[in-house]
């Protein structure tokens, strides 16, 4: 496009700006549509999801992908506990004679099966956050669920503790796939009014999917734990399959990923059927309003930075994306420069949320091992059913943590990670009594009183794990601009990962020595930890997610409710701003 049609495409609305409403941005766009049907929703909540199904239906499905990785995740907890699994996977080669409990492996192998899919995901997160920002997320996101489907099922036939950490690892890969287009997508489709609670809900589902998984333990798993534990991995990918049906016949791609490639007829075009599927077919989004909105948002943020008329404010430095250019070479150049999130004051929101990412799974890792620390402590109660009783406690975390989300991202991140190290501290204490009891103060359990009192703690552990979990998956994907959220959640991610995967290797010896005092005291040092990174993040409710392109509300930016956004600037010439934007 010329110059002069540039010019004649985005005229200023200067002399009808009292009498035309301003241009909208994505955002705005989609919130309108929202609140147009509020009369309709004042009715009652189900007319309106049975009316505009096809709009929710889009969370249900991330909701389901979602639950589908947790149900993957959780598995190893049971299948651990599993004697037929201990004699089949990780009873010591030669050994299989042998009568000794000491001869199952969980030190060396039970601690690979359990960190072999977080291996996968501290590649898969950093890959995949790359992969979402250049080939899209719904893309990535169907690739991811179709792998953990088709490698869900080959774990069926697993020989070894070789062959079953391989395909974990592969899983592993995927699920990181998945988190990837999960987390970003359902953040860029919902209103901002409300995109909190969406984004709980889909996080949410991660519950549904370990329960789920406890379900089906209970089913197949009697109280010796001699089920067929190949027909539960086998119906732990069900989840799986139905969500990737869901996601490639429901899900749009996102519209702001479409824009920030510089497809703005697709942007649109995506916008509007969001809209529609809301119910809002008034006053669609057009290519000239949107293509009028970036441009006036691009003056407006040289006027505000005091710039010549050269000169404007761009995002970090990142790699041109240029849509002709080969996907893979992309990709690759995005990996090169993936310093791009800690680039022009970045990483003072990226370390933090690395540190809290990683703080969180090291505390989680306890959960790989539940259902064999119930089995470890002689409770009079059996294990898959308190497995299946502090899965249940996930609910009202849920329920809590969608009900306190718009208070403050960072405040919840911090209740959990404070709330969970006050609960290993007493559950360290509790397992040394019952492990070691003094004569003098030794507890009758005929009425199963330590059952009762392990349980309840392990619930509230569960309840302040499931508030940090979904706290901090909010926080981290309204904390990164568009062009880079993907991957700046995949390092984030990536790094936590790595601390799952190794973290396996101190917790399994401990078990094999049955010293779960130091387990738990270990894992709440952990959660304390995270507790002090967590104070250095930057709270992001109520903040737009804010672009390149959209400076529209500089005024807050002055007073810092807009935290790290404001730190990613960098310089660019007007005319290439223009060139960028132009409407074809």
């Amino acid at each position: 496009m010329q110059q002069g049609e540039m010019a004649d495409t985005f005229q200023p609305l200067a002399n009808n700006s009292l009498e035309l409403e301003p241009p909208r941005s994505i955002d705005d766009y989609i919130e309108s549509a929202y609140r147009h049907n509020s009369t309709l929703r004042h009715k009652g909540y189900l007319l309106d999801i049975i009316q505009h199904w096809r709009y929710y239906i889009i969370f249900l499905a991330l909701g389901i992908a979602n639950s589908g990785d947790s149900a993957e995740m959780g598995c190893t907890s049971f299948i651990l506990s599993s004697v037929k699994f201990q004699h089949d996977i990780l009873l010591k080669d030669g050994e299989a004679d042998g009568d000794d409990a000491d001869e199952i492996d969980f030190a060396g192998r039970g601690a690979a099966v359990a960190g072999a899919h977080f291996a996968g995901m501290l590649i898969s997160g950093l890959l995949s956050g790359v992969l979402a920002d250049v080939w899209g997320r719904r893309s990535t996101l169907l690739l991811g669920l179709v792998c953990n489907a088709i490698v869900g099922v080959l774990s069926v036939g697993a020989r070894n503790a070789a062959e079953l950490c391989m395909l974990r690892f592969v899983l592993g890969v995927g699920l990181g796939m998945v988190i990837a287009g999960v987390v970003t997508l359902c953040a860029e489709v919902s209103p901002p009014s409300k995109r909190g609670r969406f984004m709980t809900f889909v996080g949410s589902c991660y519950t549904l999917g370990f329960m789920y998984t406890a379900c089906w333990a209970l089913v197949i798993f009697p109280r010796s734990g001699s089920g067929n534990w190949r027909l539960f991995m086998f119906m732990n990918a069900l989840p799986t399959m139905v969500a990737a049906s869901l996601v490639m016949i429901f899900v749009p791609e996102s519209p702001r990923y479409f824009l920030c490639r510089g497809k703005t007829k697709e942007a649109v075009h995506v916008a509007n059927v969001i809209a529609t599927r809301i119910g809002y077919v008034d006053k669609l989004l057009t290519e000239e309003e949107l293509g009028q909105h970036l441009f006036q948002a691009r003056i407006g943020e040289a006027k505000y930075h005091d710039l010549d008329a050269n000169e404007s404010y761009g995002t970090v430095e990142t790699p041109p994306a240029i849509i002709q250019e080969n996907l893979l070479r992309e990709v690759w150049m995005s990996l090169v420069s993936i310093k791009q999130v800690f680039a022009n004051g970045m990483y003072s929101t990226t370390i933090p949320l690395q540190l809290s990412f990683f703080s969180l799974t090291l505390a989680t890792g306890v959960a790989q091992w539940f259902t064999r620390i119930f089995q470890m402590l002689e409770l009079p109660t059996d294990a898959y059913v308190l497995s299946f009783c502090n899965t249940l406690a996930q609910i009202p975390g849920m329920m809590l943590a969608s009900g306190l989300i718009e208070t403050g991202r960072r405040r919840l991140v911090m209740i959990g990670f404070g709330g969970g190290a006050a609960i290993l501290i007493l559950l360290s204490t509790i397992a040394n009594k019952i492990q070691n009891p003094e004569k003098e103060t030794t507890v009758d359990d005929s009425e199963g009183l330590n059952s009762l009192i392990v349980l309840g703690l392990a619930c509230s552990y569960s309840i302040f794990l499931c508030m940090a979990w979904l706290s901090l998956d909010v926080l981290s994907a309204e904390s990164f601009p568009t062009k880079v959220r993907s991957t700046g959640r995949g390092v984030c991610v990536a790094t936590g990962r790595m601390g799952g995967f190794c973290v396996q290797f101190l917790y399994g010896p401990l078990i094999n020595e049955g010293r779960l005092t130091y387990m738990f005291g270990i894992a709440s040092l952990f959660a304390i930890g995270g507790l002090v990174m967590s104070c250095q993040t930057t709270d992001t409710t109520h903040v737009d997610l804010r672009d390149h392109w959209d400076y529209s509300k500089v005024d807050s930016a002055v007073n810092g409710e807009n935290g790290s956004h404001d730190r990613q600037r960098r310089k660019t010439s007007l005319a290439e701003t223009k060139r960028k934007l132009s409407i074809d």
